[in-house]
């Protein structure tokens, strides 16, 4: 009888247990959910943290001697470099030379970014200059493929930025911006038939004349061009 007793009495401790676990997950069901929502706040937190902050880095895979530069601010995902040796931001142009070279399928996002953290020191002649001559490497033959074709032709903001650090650089002569432009983009000849036509925003390309009227438009609207290159570069300090 004792035994039986004991059985019973067992199961309703277990029974009473389990009954008082259950209304306390109940209870507690509100407050996982605010937790959860609170971490998944946190963890946005952190990724937009990383997409603003100034914490890129230029990175050398020293297998395949290429410079990557994995920003949160640009890219969601990027690879995991796993042989690699970072780069400082300040003598990149030392030591970014052949055999080494940037992502050339990314070297115009890179370029720009390298451009930008020059322009956030501030929007004067010597730092147009800086921008301008980094920019320019988009072009040069180290970002081409096997069968000539330049990565950077289409990267329409490469070309509106090179257009901005020429007109606003009052060291080129008025005369010389559009020499200027045909030099740091390779001659790229836009006059030529493509597959891919040029979109009509960027016909500028084709002339001389259409290139001095959007100089004029940037000279005479000078400092609304400033205070917005300053805005766009000040996110770019690393």
């Amino acid at each position: 009888m004792n035994h039986e007793q004991n059985i019973h009495d067992t199961r309703r401790r277990f029974l009473s247990n389990g009954l008082k676990l259950g209304g306390l997950s109940i209870l507690l069901m509100p407050f996982q959910k605010i937790l959860a929502s609170k971490m998944a706040a946190l963890d946005m937190s952190i990724r937009k943290l990383y997409k603003f902050l100034p914490i890129d880095k230029l990175v050398l895979n020293t297998k395949t001697k290429v410079v990557h530069l994995p920003s949160g601010r640009i890219f969601a995902k990027y690879p995991t470099i796993k042989r690699r040796v970072i780069i400082g931001s300040v003598n990149w142009e030392v030591e970014v030379k052949p055999p080494y070279h940037f992502n050339k399928e990314k070297s115009g996002i890179i370029l720009e970014m390298l451009a930008m953290t020059r322009l956030a020191t501030g929007i004067t002649d010597r730092t147009l200059t800086d921008a301008y001559r980094i920019l320019s490497i988009a072009f040069t033959g180290t970002y081409k493929s096997k069968s000539g074709i330049v990565f950077n032709k289409y990267n329409f903001r490469l070309h509106h930025l090179l257009l901005q650090t020429i007109a606003l650089n009052t060291t080129y002569p008025a005369a010389q911006k559009w020499e200027k432009f045909q030099l740091a983009t390779a001659r790229i000849n836009y006059n030529l038939k493509d597959t891919r036509p040029l979109p009509r925003f960027m016909e500028w390309l084709k002339s001389k004349t259409e290139f001095d009227k959007k100089t004029s438009y940037i000279l005479q609207n000078k400092q609304t061009y400033i205070s917005r290159l300053s805005k766009r570069a000040s996110v770019y300090k690393f």
